[in-house]
C-alpha cells in the first residue's frame, strides 16, 4: 500500500526516484500526473449518495448503457439489480449498507470508467469470494496490452499473469520475476503459491 501510494504522489520518495515514461514523477504537476492514473485503494471511500453517483462522480454525464457495461465488467451489475432502487440506491455514509466486497467492486467500476493509462489496484479482491475474485481478475487481465497495470494482492492468482512480480516480505523485496520463474525456486513466493493452491482446493471441495 505504501509503495502504491508513492506513484500518484500521496507521499514522495525520500531516496531514489519513480519514473513514468522516463520522467521523474516529481517533475510533473500533481494534477497532470493523477489525471493519467486510476487508483483503486485497499479501503475504498464511498460518500453518502447513490450507487450511480459513487461510480460516476468523475463522469456524471455517463449514459445508462455505458454505466451498465462498466458494472458488468466489475462483476457488480447483478448486485445492483438486486437492490429495489438499482443504481439510485442510497448507500449511506461511507457506504454503510454495502458489504466490503460490494465496495471493492464499486471502486473497480470507478477505475474502469476513468479509462486512465495507468491503473493501480491495491488488493482489489481481498473481500470477495473466490469465484467473484476470479471474474474480477479476468476483467483486469482484459486490459493487458492496453494499460499499465500495477496490482498488489495477497492472492497469487491475482498477480500470476503479470510481466513482472515483486515479492515483499516484512517490507523488503525478496524476489522478482515472472510467475513461471518464481514457482520453481522453493522460496517465499513458491511456498505461498503452494499453500494457497492447497487452501483453494480444500475450499472448493
Amino acid at each position: 500500500t505504501t509503495l502504491l501510494s508513492l506513484i500518484p504522489r500521496l507521499y514522495d520518495v525520500s531516496r531514489g526516484g519513480i519514473f513514468l515514461d522516463g520522467k521523474d514523477i516529481r517533475t510533473l504537476k500533481i494534477d497532470n500526473l493523477r489525471s493519467h492514473i486510476a487508483f483503486m485503494p485497499q479501503e475504498p471511500f464511498l460518500f453518502a449518495g447513490t450507487i450511480r453517483q459513487n461510480i460516476s462522480f468523475d463522469n456524471p454525464l455517463i449514459d445508462e448503457a455505458r454505466l451498465e457495461e462498466i458494472c458488468r465488467k466489475a462483476i457488480l451489475y447483478d448486485t445492483i439489480r438486486a437492490f429495489p432502487k438499482g443504481f439510485d440506491t442510497v448507500v449511506g455514509e461511507k457506504g454503510v449498507i454495502l458489504s466490503g466486497g460490494q465496495k471493492q467492486r464499486i471502486a473497480l467500476a470507478r477505475c474502469l470508467l476513468k479509462e486512465a493509462a495507468v491503473v493501480i489496484l491495491d488488493d482489489p479482491i481481498s473481500q470477495v469470494d473466490l469465484e467473484t475474485g476470479t471474474a474480477m481478475i479476468d476483467t483486469i487481465k482484459s486490459m493487458v496490452g492496453q494499460k499499465t497495470i500495477i496490482i498488489v494482492s495477497h492472492r497469487i492468482s491475482a498477480v500470476s499473469f503479470a510481466d513482472q512480480i515483486i515479492a515483499l516480505e516484512q517490507g523488503l523485496v525478496v524476489e522478482k520475476g515472472t510467475h513461471r520463474d518464481l514457482i520453481t525456486t522453493q522460496h517465499y513466493y513458491a511456498k505461498a503459491f503452494q499453500l494457497q493452491e492447497y487452501e483453494e482446493g480444500v475450499n472448493a471441495s
